[in-house]
Parts: structure tokens; C-alpha cells; sequence
């Protein structure tokens, strides 16, 4: 047989199999296990529940712990990336799940919902954005005080989401009923915390629509902030106050493990399949 044709055949088969390789990578799906819940959780905002349950997931740089038990789903997010903490206050944050394990928006969450409207009111000049002051220019720190009255604000209520249908619903937190959820930003780490019912009823009509020991599906989204109109005008540097870096310095190595280029804004899309715990077995509830 003729010696060049061996070679191109070999060649041709490293070449298919790197085809693969590249395929299962980019493919590749984060599976994450709930464990029964073997403690009291708070949803205060407070992430001392969640010793040696949290898992640090590198793709969007935070930290996820998940418990159940018969009746409902914990969930702990932390973030530490001061760009992340920004854009998930002024974008919205929204948790969405697929009871069949894939990855369908078939039933979400989404708190806090952000500030969409406002922002297209500043974006064509009507309105300043008060987390940024006069956007990126350098002149005017940005007014804390207002800042502080939008965060409040925004964690008043959330809305409910359902795949392909336009009855989203905005609520009071209050009035979610079986429904618990909490964010606050502290110490340089935002902790988000969801309690959320497993199976719908007339007692929770919110829920996931799984029971316990199933594979369910779950996807956290944030989109990006635009910052192309503040660079464009900036001259001082990235503006200091509120969750953003200091005046003129761009974050260190930073969040759990990224650096100073993967600090540049980007949309957060996660999905994970969650193995649901079966049953509390001899876990003892604290």
C-alpha cells in the first residue's frame, strides 16, 4: 500500500479525532447534586448555612450550594466579582428551571428584575444612571444615597416566568407564596438565597414541578451592562463608590479565580442538571 496514503488516512483519523474532542468540550454538561437538607435555612441573605455544601463553579466565577428536602429546593449563590455584583443589581437576575433535567425555561424566577425601563431612558439621555454618576466621565461620584433607595426598591418584589406564554407576573416578595428569597451584598460578596416550592398545589401554585430524587434542570442568566456609551465618554477612570472598583484602577487578579480581562463585563448564562436528593435517609435536621 502505497506509504503516503497510510499517512493521510492517519492524519485524516487525529483530525476526526480532534473533531470529537472539541465537540464533547464544548458540549460538556455541569452536573451539580442537591443534598438533603440537614440544617435550618434562614433565607436572610446570610451564607453561614452553607458550610461544605457550596461549590465553586469556574465558568462563571461563583460559588453554588443546593440542598431539598420533600417539600422544597435551597439555593445559595455567591459572587464576588465586584463587575458581576454590578450587573446582576442593574440587570436582574433570573433562575430558571426544566423539571424534565434539560435545558428549557420552563418555569423561572427572576429577582431582582433590574432596571431595564430606566435604562433605556438613559441610554438616550433622559435619565442619568445613578450607579455609574456622570457616566464614566470622572467628574461627580456616584450618589450613594440614591443608590441605596434603588437597591431597596429593587428587592421589594420578583416576577414569575413561563416558558412561551406572556402572562409573567410581578409581585410583591411577600406574595409569592412558598417562595423565599433574599440578596444582599455584604463584605465584598453578594449572597443570593431561594427557597422554592418542589411540587405545584393550591397551597404553592409557583413551584418546580419535580419531586424529590429527579434530575431537574437549572439556569441562572444575567445579561451583560453595556458600558460602550460611559467608555466612550470616559476620562477618569472606572467611577469609585457603590459595588464597582475604585476611581482609576481596574480590578486585580479577581472574583474566585478569574483575572483582570475576565473582569470585563459578559453575559452570565449558566445551566447545570441538579440531581434532586431522594430522601433524608439518617440525616437529623438541625
Amino acid at each position: 500500500m502505497n506509504k503516503g496514503w497510510i499517512n493521510y488516512k492517519r492524519l485524516s483519523l487525529v483530525l476526526l479525532l480532534s473533531v470529537i474532542l472539541f465537540s464533547l468540550v464544548g458540549c460538556e454538561t455541569i452536573e451539580l447534586k442537591s443534598n438533603w437538607r440537614d440544617r435550618k435555612i434562614t433565607i436572610d441573605g446570610i451564607n453561614s448555612e452553607w458550610k461544605n455544601t457550596l461549590i465553586y463553579i469556574e465558568k462563571a466565577d461563583i460559588l453554588v450550594g443546593l440542598l431539598n428536602d420533600e417539600t422544597f429546593l435551597y439555593a445559595c449563590v455567591l459572587a464576588e466579582s465586584p463587575f458581576l455584583r454590578a450587573q446582576i443589581m442593574r440587570q436582574g437576575f433570573t433562575v430558571w428551571f426544566d423539571p424534565a433535567g434539560e435545558n428549557k425555561k420552563a418555569f423561572g424566577i427572576r429577582f431582582p428584575i433590574g432596571r431595564e425601563e430606566k435604562f433605556k431612558k438613559e441610554m438616550i439621555g433622559e435619565e442619568p444612571e445613578p450607579f455609574l454618576g456622570e457616566p464614566f466621565t470622572g467628574e461627580k461620584e456616584p450618589d450613594q444615597e440614591k443608590m441605596q433607595e434603588i437597591f431597596k426598591k429593587s428587592l421589594t418584589e420578583l416576577e414569575i416566568l413561563r416558558l412561551g406564554k406572556n402572562d409573567s407576573k410581578k409581585m410583591p416578595v411577600a406574595e409569592a407564596k412558598g417562595i423565599e428569597i433574599s440578596l444582599v451584598p455584604s463584605s465584598g460578596m453578594l449572597v443570593y438565597e431561594l427557597k422554592v416550592p418542589l411540587v405545584q398545589s393550591d397551597q404553592y401554585p409557583y413551584a418546580i414541578g419535580a419531586q424529590p430524587g429527579k434530575i431537574i434542570g437549572v439556569r441562572l442568566e444575567s445579561p451583560k451592562i453595556d458600558i460602550g456609551r460611559g467608555m466612550r465618554r470616559m476620562s477618569g477612570g472606572m467611577p469609585g463608590g457603590g459595588m464597582w472598583p475604585q476611581r482609576g484602577r481596574m480590578p486585580g487578579p479577581g472574583g474566585f479565580g478569574g483575572g483582570m480581562m475576565s473582569e470585563l463585563p459578559k453575559d452570565l448564562k449558566l445551566w447545570v442538571r441538579v440531581h434532586l436528593a431522594a430522601n433524608k435517609s439518617s440525616v437529623t435536621v438541625k
